[in-house]
């Protein structure tokens, strides 16, 4: 079925992903405190594997190699922005978490450059930069020091910033369902291979451990990751990535209002900048400059009819 408006619906379809996740910084976060990081994504990856095999059998039963290769590929990184996501936030806050995390969106027009040979425009590097400053206002304590948190944080970003330009690049000649169901199957055998070796699980879970897993499984894997992989089929993936970075502005609004997390004058300074950065890439501030030459036109006209 071809859509009438495939980008627009695309990005909208990331907006949704991102809203999705900046839940799930704090359903994470309170999650970590009862179940070890690789166990979190064996069951997140796992559930949502199983999900996709239900719902989508049919399609699944006639799987080719190459989204076989694809997924596994997709697999190692994916596990590795995981777990160090879900391993940071357990020493930060959801909010720096989320923020920190956004810092793909600086990574992402220069590894799609290195990959593809795409040079990013002058208004995809300035938006990188006004984006990571608002990352920066965040990250940095007192002394100028990151605590070992942030850093985890900040490595999530790079490998996701490598994740965003490979999932574009494969998801042209992959189907969307194919590739996150293999994707999501090979990391839950990464992390449950590691869990098992490393982790002890829990010897009980309770109810609000249990509605925060199946969250993060069914809304933040299953739903959010397919919106992304069919989503980037029709979205360059500098874009996508500034998209994606609205997840940071949920994260912290989220932590506010669910866990208490303080609002500072630097997390507001960081909302503005992300915003700015979003903006530019998506507009170019065209709204702006429409606005003075509409401006402009109204003066000059009324000049004239003065004159004459």
């Amino acid at each position: 079925m071809k859509l009438k408006n495939p980008v627009f619906l695309s990005e909208v379809g990331l907006v949704v992903t991102t809203l999705i996740w900046g839940l799930a910084f704090v359903v994470v976060k309170n999650t970590t405190a009862c179940v070890p990081t690789n166990y979190i994504i064996a069951i997140r990856f796992g559930i949502a594997a199983v999900l996709m095999l239900v719902l989508f059998f049919p399609k699944i039963r006639k799987i080719d190699l190459y989204s076989i290769r694809s997924g596994a590929i997709l697999s190692v990184i994916l596990y590795t922005s995981y777990f160090f996501q879900t391993y940071g936030v357990q020493f930060t806050t959801a909010g720096n978490n989320a923020f920190l995390t956004a810092v793909y969106v600086v990574f992402v027009p220069f590894l799609y450059w290195i990959v593809q040979k795409v040079k990013p425009s002058v208004n995809n590097i300035i938006s990188a930069f006004i984006c990571i400053t608002g990352v920066g206002l965040l990250s940095l304590h007192p002394g100028h020091s990151v605590n070992i948190g942030d850093m985890f944080s900040l490595l999530s970003g790079l490998t996701f910033g490598l994740h965003i330009v490979i999932i574009g690049i494969l998801s042209e000649k992959s189907d969307p369902i194919l590739l996150s169901f293999t994707q999501f199957f090979f990391t839950a055998l990464i992390s449950l291979a590691v869990a098992s070796g490393t982790e002890q699980f829990p010897a009980k879970l309770e109810t609000p451990t249990i509605l925060s897993l199946l969250y993060v499984s069914v809304f933040s894997t299953m739903l959010a990751m397919v919106l992304q992989t069919a989503c980037q089929k029709y979205i360059p993936p500098s874009r996508a990535s500034l998209i994606m970075s609205m997840e940071s502005l949920f994260g912290t609004m989220f932590g506010i209002i669910f866990l208490g997390e303080p609002l500072t004058i630097k997390i507001f300074l960081g909302f503005l900048l992300i915003f700015a950065a979003i903006l530019l890439s998506e507009t170019k501030f065209s709204f702006l400059k429409l606005n003075f030459i509409h401006t402009i036109k109204q003066r000059a006209a009324a000049l004239k009819k003065e004159e004459s």
